[in-house]
């Protein structure tokens, strides 16, 4: 099913269920939170937020079998934090303005714009695809990170980073920890 979420100052809007939802709006000062056991996908249509977070992620995946992201046709989707996390587990994560445990996709023909003050601007701990949209992070650390793999396929990604660009960091199984680029159009300026 899919349901319209409206943001409001200082929310925290919960998804515990797979499906689809579509969310807008302004969260001024919050988060959209994804902790679902459910075994089917859950997909979160962004047509035209504004989500900044001054103490964690603004969109933050605890558990769900996978996450797809999609960018709504002719949107502009903004996300941003603070420059400190509160609620760190012991690893020091969430550590990402977009941050997933487990895959997530994005996709779509919209645009998402990240800008990090404090870490990472993009990540997942498991596989990162992005297969289309308008995507330009602005990152005090990495760009956009995929701990077993990140895989392109098409899309208009800018990405400004203080440390890596692109990174996949998988380095205890030596089938995981790739980066594939198949397509779209990418630009990095990166620190390191």
């Amino acid at each position: 099913s899919r349901s319209k979420s409206a943001c409001t100052p200082g929310t925290t809007v919960s998804v515990s269920a797979a499906g689809a939802y579509e969310i807008s709006g302004t969260l001024n000062n919050g988060q959209i939170i994804v902790d679902t056991q459910d075994a089917e996908n859950v997909t979160l249509l962004l047509a035209g937020v504004n989500i900044h977070n001054e103490n964690g992620p603004p969109i933050y995946v605890a558990n769900a079998e996978k996450v797809v992201t999609t960018l709504a046709d002719g949107t502009q989707n903004n996300l941003s934090d603070g420059a400190s996390y509160t609620n760190l587990d012991e690893s020091g994560e969430p550590n990402a303005a977009l941050f997933s445990h487990d895959d997530l996709t994005i996709n779509g023909n919209g645009a998402l714009n990240v800008n990090t003050n404090y870490y990472n601007g993009i990540t997942s701990k498991d596989d990162l695809k992005i297969t289309g949209g308008t995507i330009t992070v602005n990152a005090v650390n990495d760009g956009i990170k995929g701990r077993d793999s990140l895989v392109v396929k098409d899309g208009l990604i800018t990405v400004n980073a203080s440390a890596d660009g692109l990174q996949a960091n998988n380095d205890e199984d030596p089938e995981k920890g790739y980066i594939v680029i198949e397509g779209g159009a990418i630009n990095i300026t990166a620190g390191l």
